[in-house]
């Protein structure tokens, strides 16, 4: 018996459907379709000489639980967000540009009040809808849990908060994966990897040298016999054994089925 697990990142996964404009309304039925592909991926590379029983153990989906936590309305939160906005010149120039549009007439030490007031508005709407979105994540992550016993999802990743430029970064998520990925690996023989991130790539190594096998899954748009389709795929692919394609048509023939099934 080959036993197989999936580790995923969520943030990889999505952004490969979202590229493709694909919505996913059954993810059980997702993985079941790519733990088909990998088997006979595998197969492909193995070259078993009789039938070869597989199972699909587990599959391992690491998501964002958390963000930075503000309370904008502290005054050591204003503080420490005015004092950031007066150091980065490029920021404070782009404020006090719309600022005089709106006001031309004001000095100019009102002047970069009212810019670092429509600055501070700004990252709190934006801010509060960030919120907004991770506690969707969450509601998200409910109800794939209760859909299937199979999937587990792991809320390992943080989004770190950059305040001026409205934008969050990614951490612990890959870094978490590839840990699990050794210290999960009695619990399965070939393990298939989404990952955009290079973090995975010495744990594939150090899995390989132990005698696991290691697939990478690969999203392609259009169909089978698109050779030109364009890949989303990554790093990791030069690092396997084995590399399992998903072609965006097989996948939106799968949402059509589930959709009649549900009609």
């Amino acid at each position: 018996m080959q036993r197989f697990a999936f580790f995923v990142d969520g943030s990889n996964l999505y952004g490969s459907m979202r590229t493709m404009n694909l919505e996913i309304a059954n993810y059980g039925q997702l993985y079941a379709h790519i733990y088909r592909e990998a088997v006979r991926s595998w197969q492909e590379v193995t070259l078993p000489t009789a039938p070869v029983a597989a199972q699909l153990r587990r599959v391992y989906w690491y998501g964002v639980g958390s963000m930075d936590e503000w309370d904008l309305s502290a005054p050591q939160s204003r503080q420490a967000l005015r004092a950031a906005f007066v150091r980065d010149a490029e920021i404070r120039a782009l404020w006090m540009t719309r600022a005089s549009m709106t006001n031309p007439s004001l000095p100019e030490a009102e002047l970069e009040e009212a810019a670092w007031n429509a600055c501070a508005a700004d990252f709190r709407d934006w801010y509060a809808a960030k919120g907004r979105a991770l506690e969707g994540m969450r509601r998200f992550y409910a109800g794939v849990r209760a859909s299937s016993d199979l999937i587990d999802i792991r809320e390992a990743g943080h989004w770190k908060v950059n305040f001026l430029h409205r934008l969050v970064e990614e951490k612990g998520l890959d870094t978490t994966l590839a840990v699990d990925m050794v210290a999960l690996q009695d619990n399965y023989d070939v393990a298939l990897v989404v990952s955009g991130d290079a973090d995975a790539i010495p744990s594939m190594r150090h899995l390989k040298e132990r005698g696991k096998h290691i697939g990478a899954v690969e999203f392609i748009g259009g169909a089978a016999q698109d050779v030109r389709g364009r890949a989303f795929s990554s790093r990791l692919r030069l690092h396997a054994d084995f590399v399992v394609r998903i072609h965006e048509q097989d996948l939106l023939h799968l949402d059509h089925r589930n959709k009649g099934a549900n009609g």
